[in-house]
């Protein structure tokens, strides 16, 4: 949200980047162009439209002593030429015979339902997009060691990367984004039941607060034929930053409200367990997950807590980020036939009372409450492939579609044409906000 303004990210990528290039004995690099059309009109749209990007991947490591990258650049044809980037993972590895260390940026398998639902409590989120799925890995150092039946995973960590995309930004007072799948703070409120424009100002804050944070978590499975089990807890920065903020009402001047608005990171804390079992070529997965973002741990993790949880309430405006626990149980079953389809079943339900509401400073609400989702792709030959995904909220009544054809020609040439479109009538709804952002998009890459 803030720390697009700063290089960590940038600097990252790019030596990294230029690691693989010296290195790499395999890499693939896609550029790839896209053009979207709208299929309705947004309520606050963006300036974003069709872009050029790059993926770069390297091959995975299977070397005694490797590493291995993935991440991507994408460059905006707008007006300000606006760049979005991403290093979804970045790391070194040491592998022995029972053992791992692991030291970079990783994504973490520790609860593998939740890239589905996109929940972004373990890994940060992408969000290039609205509906996109991909994840960014957690930064540290990860231990990994295998005895018997077991596998033991420990990471420790004091560099944290928050999730910037889509990021917000502030200029002469109004507050934007690069692209409309981040839903903006509200730009008027209510004085003495007029109508007045807020203006936006963001606090002094040093950046070494941001990242300079701990994280600890370990993962255990125990593994038999065909299925185990597995328990995971961490307590580690939630992946978003928080915002906090005071307010005054300027009517001498400028007639405004002037909003001062703070970065904040808060600690949180995040477990469960799973079960999972082959059933022939039917993956079975199913779990638990338990957030706690008011949870403390130890002296050596004490953060400004005054500031983070600070408050605002006057006669015009109020800022009052909630801090609620959460809860889910979600299963899914996954069947594929190897180049002939793949058929994916899920299910989500919001196990704790949610109270958070879509009208909350800088906040949302839950995205799902009791959600089925449900995915197909469908493979006519090495080259051609058809799939789509549907989500369908039993409370809520939202209904998400997501839909593309692709043609892959000798893994050089890739061209798709998909849809993204949703439907959600309850007002306090996650994506009651993006009712308007339904899109039709055609993509051309190149593979090198």
């Amino acid at each position: 949200m803030f720390l697009n303004k700063y290089f960590l990210h940038g600097l990252l990528f790019v030596a990294l980047f230029s690691l693989g290039n010296r290195c790499a004995n395999a890499a693939i690099t896609e550029l790839t162009y896209e053009k979207f059309h709208r299929l309705n009109k947004p309520i606050y749209r963006s300036k974003s439209g069709d872009w050029l990007g790059m993926n770069y991947e390297t091959a995975p490591p299977e070397r005694k002593f490797d590493y291995f990258l993935m991440g991507d650049l994408r460059f905006y044809f707008q007006e300000n030429n606006s760049l979005n980037y991403s290093l979804q993972e970045g790391y070194i590895v040491f592998k022995g015979d029972d053992f791992s260390i692991t030291a970079g940026r990783k994504i973490l398998d520790w609860n593998t339902n939740e890239k589905y639902w996109a929940l972004g409590y373990l890994n940060a989120l992408q969000s290039f997009t609205l509906l996109s799925t991909e994840e960014e890995g957690v930064t540290g150092v990860i231990l990994k060691k295998d005895i018997g039946p077991f596998e033991f995973e420990v990471l420790g960590s004091y560099l944290f990367i928050p999730q910037i995309n889509p990021s917000i930004d502030f200029k002469n007072g109004d507050v934007q984004s690069k692209s409309e799948w981040v839903r903006l703070p509200p730009r008027k409120t209510v004085v003495s039941g007029v109508e007045v424009p807020i203006y936006y100002q963001v606090d002094n804050y040093k950046v070494s607060d941001i990242i300079f944070n701990k994280s600890l978590g370990g993962n255990i499975r125990y593994k038999w034929n065909k299925g185990g089990v597995s328990a995971f807890a961490i307590y580690k920065p939630e992946n978003k930053l928080r915002v906090n903020g005071s307010a005054y009402y300027d009517n001498l001047v400028t007639g405004k409200v002037v909003v001062t608005a703070a970065p904040t990171v808060n600690h949180h804390a995040y477990y469960g367990f799973q079960v999972y079992q082959d059933f022939g070529d039917i993956k079975a997965r199913g779990g638990v997950s338990y957030v706690d973002p008011n949870a403390k741990l130890g002296k050596d993790f004490l953060f400004d807590i005054a500031n983070a949880r600070k408050t605002f309430t006057s006669d015009y405006f109020n800022i009052h980020p909630r801090y609620d626990k959460e809860a889910y149980a979600h299963i899914s079953l996954n069947y594929e036939r190897p180049k002939l389809y793949k058929l994916t079943l899920n299910y989500i339900h919001l196990l704790s009372h949610n109270i958070r509401g879509s009208d909350d400073f800088f906040s949302d609400t839950v995205k799902w409450k009791s959600t089925f989702g449900g995915g197909f792709q469908y493979f006519f030959n090495d080259s051609f492939d058809i799939g789509f995904d549907l989500k369908y909220d039993v409370i809520r009544k939202d209904n998400i579609v997501k839909g593309e054809v692709k043609y892959n020609f000798e893994q050089k040439v890739i061209i798709a044409l998909g849809l993204e479109a949703l439907k959600a009538p309850d007002n306090y709804s996650y994506w009651s906000y993006y009712r308007t952002s339904d899109m039709l998009y055609s993509t051309v890459g190149f593979v090198f």
